[in-house]
């Protein structure tokens, strides 16, 4: 495993309310592992929790807590599950419960490896499993099937395999439906045997790739593969494949649930990378701490809202996060909705202030929300993210439509995923918002 950088605490009220892994310790010995989308809070349940429950008490009971951050809940559960499955916490009951922990297990040694699903009870009596044999693949444990289920279907979708328990005489149901290509039943009956051989294994290597945690990679080759399919102007095939790729990019930053030098967490890369994107465009040189974004959201003109989330150090800070109920009955627009949040926000001096503000929209809500930031005696840097294909708006002579900076990054760009997954989360936020009002309207 790659070096994990713990931090230390003894009081759970230090702790961030960002996404990460934690650990219970208790001097030497460690007590428990565990994930969260919002550590501070997480902890806090442990420690209400012990007053009503016994292993709960016994997992509160170490006098250190150490934690990890990670930038995407999807890195989270991948490392939870292995710290769990290699340092054996003797209060997760991964290893005392085999009915309900699982694996997933991948057998490279096998002509046409494939997935399968794997109980800690039979895995023990594996002996490449005790042997620690590379060529045999175990990831996990997962809290769940749903989960484990859940995590292949969105690899699947991206790169095709067979999970099929033997190789038929016939191409399988999932083959005709993509989820199977190529499919090992076809292959074997193809003169090109050996070609198709090759292509098949080196999806399940991607595949390991991705259970390991590292997807940057297997997104960049993918993404070659898509441009070499357009310059064919085999634009069908293109198309699949971007769709695919936006599907799972989707799925890892905002579904709730490793070259080995791959990091869980990536925000300081991103960081820098947004700090360079502004000295090179804006030729400005600035310190990203506090991100905020913002998005409208409202269902037939009833119940408005504007969402706000918040980006502390590039990771997702789910304490800071602020919803607008819109007041103003003229407020007809996504225009005027961002319009009033943003002014209560910018009258708020209680909380901190943002070094970055990015509406979802392009130039004319910018334009909009102009005059709200002239009138402060110190604006705060704010930006545009358009849609459709992503893009970023950048002050210029902002005065004029055509002084704005327009930029196009490449869809791995670090600053762009930043951005992306805050502005995703905004839209979340909103939409969960609105839905709870839209309940509550109609039910009286």
């Amino acid at each position: 495993m790659n070096t994990i950088f713990w931090q230390t605490i003894t009081d759970f009220h230090d702790a961030p309310g960002t996404c990460g892994v934690y650990q219970y310790w208790q001097n030497d010995e460690l007590l428990y592992v565990g994930k969260a989308i919002n550590l501070k809070a997480r902890l806090s349940s442990h420690a209400q929790n012990a007053k009503m429950d016994m292993k709960e008490a016994a997992i509160v009971s170490g006098d250190t807590i150490r934690y990890t951050l990670c930038d995407t809940e999807f890195k989270a559960l991948m490392l939870e599950a292995e710290l769990i499955r290699t340092l054996k916490p003797p209060h997760n009951r991964a290893w005392k419960d085999d009915k309900t922990y699982l694996y997933i297990v991948i057998d490279l040694k096998d002509p046409f490896p494939r997935p399968y699903y794997g109980r800690a009870h039979d895995l023990k009596e594996n002996p490449r499993f005790v042997d620690n044999d590379p060529k045999f693949k175990v990831f996990g444990p997962f809290p769940n099937s749903f989960i484990a289920e859940e995590v292949l279907r969105a690899i699947r979708r991206l790169i095709p395999f067979c999970m099929a328990k033997k190789v038929g005489k016939h191409a399988c149901f999932y083959s005709r439906i993509g989820l199977c290509n190529p499919c090992p039943a076809n292959i074997i009956k193809l003169p090109e045997f050996d070609i198709q051989t090759r292509q098949y294994r080196t999806q399940i290597r991607q595949v390991v790739k991705i259970l390991e945690g590292e997807i940057s990679p297997v997104i960049k080759d993918l993404t070659i593969k898509m441009k070499s399919y357009s310059e064919a102007q085999d634009f069908e095939n293109a198309l699949l494949i971007r769709k695919n790729i936006e599907r799972f990019e989707r799925f890892t930053k905002t579904h709730n649930f490793s070259d080995r030098q791959f990091s869980y967490n990536d925000s300081s890369k991103k960081l820098e990378s947004l700090q360079q994107l502004f000295i090179d465009y804006c030729n400005l040189n600035i310190t990203f701490h506090r991100v905020e974004c913002y998005d409208a959201s409202n269902s037939a003109m009833h119940d408005s809202v504007v969402s706000m989330t918040v980006m502390t150090d590039g990771l997702l800070d789910n304490g800071q996060y602020r919803r607008f109920k819109i007041k103003n009955p003229r407020a007809v627009s996504d225009f005027d909705r961002l319009d009033e949040a943003i002014t209560r926000r910018l009258k708020n001096t209680t909380w901190d202030k943002p070094d970055l503000i990015v509406i979802d929209g392009g130039i004319p809500q910018l334009r909009r929300l102009q005059r709200i930031f002239d009138k402060q005696s110190e604006p705060p840097l704010y930006i545009g993210l358009a849609k459709h294909p992503d893009r970023l708006i950048l002050p210029g002579d902002s005065r004029k439509a055509s002084k704005w900076i327009i930029i196009k990054l490449a869809t791995d760009y670090p600053a762009l995923l930043l951005l992306e997954q805050l502005r995703d989360e905004a839209h979340r936020f909103a939409n969960a918002y609105r839905k709870i009002l839209e309940k509550k309207r109609t039910a009286l």
